[in-house]
C-alpha cells in the first residue's frame, strides 16, 4: 500500500537511545518485552530467521538488546558477537545470560560498527534500523554491516514497515477501530525508498510478512473483547502466531517483514 501522507522523518536519536536506557534497567520488565511487549511477533521473527541459521555460521546481532533472541540464536551457531548502542542493555545481557559461552557482548553503535571486514557469515538485526532515528541513518548502518559480511553472507532484518502499518489502519478504520498512533521512538522503514536502495548492495533471497498475524492480533481481537483492553499475551494471538509460522497472507497489512538479504 502506498503512503501518500510519507515524508522523511528525524528523531532526536539521544531521546531514543535515552528510551532503550531506561527500558534496559526496568527490571519489571522480564527478559522477552525489554525490546518489544508483543511476544508473539518477537517469537515469529525469530522462528523465521532460526530457518536461515546453521552450526558454522559466524553471527553478528546487530541492536541485539538484552540478547533475549541472542540467546536462542547462540546454540544454532559458532560464534555470535551481539552489539547494541544501549550500555544498558549490554550489561542487562551480560547480567542474563553468562552461561552462553559462545556470545560476546560489546557496546557498539550500528553507526560506526567497529568490526572485522568481511568477517560475518549472518548478520541479524531485528527492529535495530527503525531506532535509528532517520533514514541517512538507517542507509549507512545498511552499509556498515554489509561490509562486516563476507562476500555471499546474509543480512537478516526484521524491521517496521511504513506502508504496512498504513495498510493495517486502513483494514482497522474500516472495522471501525481508530489507527494505531506511530511509535514515538520509531522511524519505520519507507519500502519505496528502503529496496531500491538495498538491492544496489543485495541480493534479495526473501521477504517474509506477518499479515495474518497482524490481522488476528491487531482487528480480530480488539474487536472480540469490545471496550476491554487487548493483551499481547492472548491466546487467540498465540494462535495468530502459529498460523503465521506456516502460512503467509494479507501481505499489505503486515506492520513490518523479515527480509533474507545476501550480500554480492
Amino acid at each position: 500500500m502506498k503512503d501518500d501522507n510519507a515524508a522523511d522523518i528525524t528523531l532526536d536519536i539521544a531521546k531514543v537511545k535515552q528510551h532503550w536506557e531506561v527500558q534496559a534497567k526496568n527490571r519489571g520488565l522480564d527478559a522477552a518485552g525489554v525490546t518489544h511487549r508483543d511476544i508473539h511477533q518477537r517469537l515469529l521473527e525469530i522462528h523465521l530467521t532460526c530457518k536461515y541459521l546453521s552450526k558454522s555460521d559466524r553471527v553478528l546481532d546487530v541492536g541485539c538488546g538484552n540478547g533475549y533472541a541472542t540467546a536462542v540464536f547462540a546454540p544454532l551457531v559458532s560464534e555470535v558477537l551481539g552489539v547494541d548502542y544501549s550500555p544498558a542493555m549490554i550489561a542487562r545481557a551480560r547480567r542474563e545470560h553468562r552461561q552462553i559461552a559462545n556470545v560476546t557482548w560489546q557496546v557498539q553503535d550500528a553507526m560506526k560498527l567497529d568490526v572485522p571486514a568481511s568477517h560475518y557469515d549472518v548478520a541479524v538485526s531485528l527492529r535495530c534500523l527503525i531506532n535509528l532515528g532517520s533514514w541517512k541513518a538507517q542507509q549507512k548502518a545498511v552499509l556498515n554491516i554489509r561490509r562486516a559480511l563476507r562476500r555471499g553472507g546474509r543480512l537478516i532484518l526484521s524491521e517496521g514497515s511504513r506502508q504496512g502499518r498504513a495498510g493495517l489502519n486502513k483494514a482497522r478504520q474500516q472495522c471501525g477501530l481508530p489507527a494505531m498512533p506511530p511509535v514515538a521512538f520509531n522511524v519505520d522503514l519507507d519500502e519505496e525508498k528502503f529496496w531500491p536502495f538495498v538491492k544496489q548492495h543485495f541480493k534479495v533471497e526473501r521477504i517474509h510478512r506477518w499479515g495474518i498475524y497482524d490481522f488476528i492480533s491487531r482487528v480480530v481481537q480488539p474487536l472480540f473483547v469490545a471496550l476491554a483492553e487487548p493483551q499481547y499475551e492472548a491466546k487467540i494471538n498465540e494462535i495468530g502466531r502459529r498460523i503465521a509460522e506456516e502460512i503467509e497472507g494479507l501481505g499489505e497489512l503486515s506492520r513490518g517483514f523479515v527480509a533474507v538479504l545476501r550480500k554480492v
